[in-house]
């Protein structure tokens, strides 16, 4: 989708007869696949959307360069040897698979990814000082699995979500979160900043993936080692609030995948006049540190630094990689 594309129904305009009929396709093709993933023994999900995440890999040439200089200019960040762009749509792939796994009512969330003892405990301490959890994750690994645990285990969670360029998908994610126990606030309500704010004085833990802001206020930071932009909100939210702020995302467990919590401290900032900011780049910091530990499950597909890395025209490679 193009910028316009994103833009006509979610600010009241309407789609050309072409968009029209090319979101028409995309959403068919979505609901096919997830008709077709209803098939499939849930074992084998996985495997299903690596092999997609391969042919979007193959047929997307802008996404593959721009995963490719993204990944390029953040190998001393990454530390090891950074995944191959081919790695990361495999990778994704994958997690949509195990994603479309929750769509079926039997399926557990604690089936593939594990959330242990001592971080259950420190989300719970957290929520029993009675101002609710601002929790801010990023795009990384099984992030709707981790959403659904959290809620399995008897955490009431809110997040924050973008409006998709077609509401027929926002019908999608809500099957797939509200039977879930997890309840979405749509980032372009009106009231939505009152329904977070009440999350909390509820006592809810208050997801934000921050990672990919799209079109919200944002701070500059940096993030593994690059000039980039997150959106403040959150830590303005954490410290006016006073609620207290975790940041959770999956990482590797013993096994598999675990789910892993770390409270921020924010009492040194009280009253300085940057708090907000100063606290954004803490929350960079750690996400940084997040995403280093999993790189071939974030979306670095997703032009996410500032300015554009296109500019540093790093050589063309062959798409063998």
């Amino acid at each position: 989708m193009t910028g316009d594309d994103a833009r006509d129904l979610r600010e009241g305009g309407r789609w050309t007869p072409l968009q029209t009929l090319k979101n028409d396709a995309l959403y068919a093709a979505a609901r096919l696949a997830i008709l077709l993933a209803s098939c499939v023994p849930v074992r084998h999900l996985p495997r299903l959307g690596r092999a997609l995440g391969w042919l979007v890999w193959a047929l997307a040439p802008g996404l593959r360069a721009t995963a490719r200089r993204q990944l390029a200019a953040c190998e001393r960040a990454l530390g090891a040897t950074p995944p191959a762009p081919r790695e990361v749509f495999e990778a994704l792939g994958s997690d949509l698979g195990d994603t479309l796994a929750l769509l079926r009512p039997s399926e557990r969330a604690d089936r593939t990814l594990d959330l242990p003892d001592d971080d259950a405990a420190l989300l719970a301490r957290a929520l029993a000082e009675g101002r609710g959890v601002v929790f801010v994750t990023a795009h990384l690994g099984p992030w709707e699995r981790m959403a659904a645990l959290l809620a399995e285990r008897g955490f009431p969670i809110t997040t924050i979500a973008r409006e998709s360029y077609d509401p027929r998908f926002d019908r999608l994610y809500d099957a797939l979160r509200t039977p879930r126990g997890v309840l979405a606030v749509y980032r372009g309500r009106s009231d939505a900043r009152v329904a977070l704010e009440g999350a909390l004085r509820a006592g809810r833990v208050v997801g934000f993936p921050i990672d990919l802001p799209g079109r919200v206020t944002t701070v500059p930071v940096s993030l593994l080692g690059q000039a980039a932009r997150l959106p403040p909100g959150p830590a303005a939210l954490a410290l006016r609030s006073g609620a207290p702020l975790i940041v959770g995302t999956p990482l590797p467990g013993h096994s598999r995948l675990a789910v892993h919590l770390e409270r921020v401290e924010v009492a040194d900032l009280a009253g300085a006049a940057t708090a907000a900011e100063r606290l954004t780049q803490r929350l960079a910091d750690v996400l940084s540190e997040r995403i280093a530990a999993l790189p071939a499950h974030w979306v670095w597909m997703h032009p996410s630094f500032d300015p554009p890395m296109a500019s540093a025209r790093l050589p063309r490679a062959p798409p063998t990689a």
